[in-house]
């Protein structure tokens, strides 16, 4: 092979990579112009990747389903989802991400603004230490907070249970918020070491 062709095969082949580099990066961008367009709900797994403001890495969805509406702004992602960050661990039913535009029309050019999941939520979040279960879990982007609710709402960590009505985490302030409802208390279970109990 001479020193012409070498060098074309040089060039086609970092041409092929930088179109395989370009297609995985508008991959959810042709799926939400198809929809656009009135084809048929995807039947097939959903895919996609949606970049956080803050984040250096993308969160990874995976559902059944997914739908979207530009004009307000959202993507719903329908049926066995499971939504991934480093080594936070969302799964539910349902979720739906609101986003803001920023003046543009695709997913990709805005940031998450709220994520709603829906039915039997699961969290696993802060280095898997914790683990929050609900039936609604709404989380606030720029407040850094995650409101659960329906259900009967917990939060694990380690051997340590709270349960209430909702439960609010404020992950900026590193504190959290448990109410109760009526004759529904709020519950919690410590485990202490010995010697380090209410009286004992």
């Amino acid at each position: 092979m001479n020193t012409t062709n070498a060098t074309n095969a040089i060039n086609a082949t970092n041409a092929i990579n930088t179109t395989m580099k370009r297609l995985d990066r508008t991959k959810l961008a042709l799926l939400i112009v198809l929809l656009c367009l009135g084809y048929s709900p995807i039947t097939v797994l959903a895919e996609s990747q949606v970049k956080h403001e803050d984040a250096e890495t993308p969160i990874r969805i995976t559902a059944d389903r997914m739908e979207s509406k530009h004009n307000m702004g959202w993507v719903e992602f329908i049926g066995n989802v499971m939504a991934t960050q480093d080594d936070v661990v969302i799964t539910a039913d349902r979720m739906k991400v609101f986003y803001k535009r920023d003046g543009n029309t695709s997913l990709g050019a805005g940031t998450i603004e709220k994520i709603i999941s829906q039915g039997n939520v699961k969290i696993i979040f802060d280095n898997k230490t914790k683990t929050a279960v609900a039936e609604k879990a709404v989380y606030l982007a720029d407040q850094k907070v995650l409101e659960l609710s329906g259900g009967e709402p917990r939060v694990w960590s380690g051997k340590n249970m709270v349960r209430g009505k909702k439960i609010t985490l404020f992950q900026a302030e590193n504190r959290s918020l448990v109410e109760g409802a009526g004759k529904d208390q709020v519950e919690a279970t410590l485990y202490v070491k010995e010697g380090g109990g209410l009286i004992k």
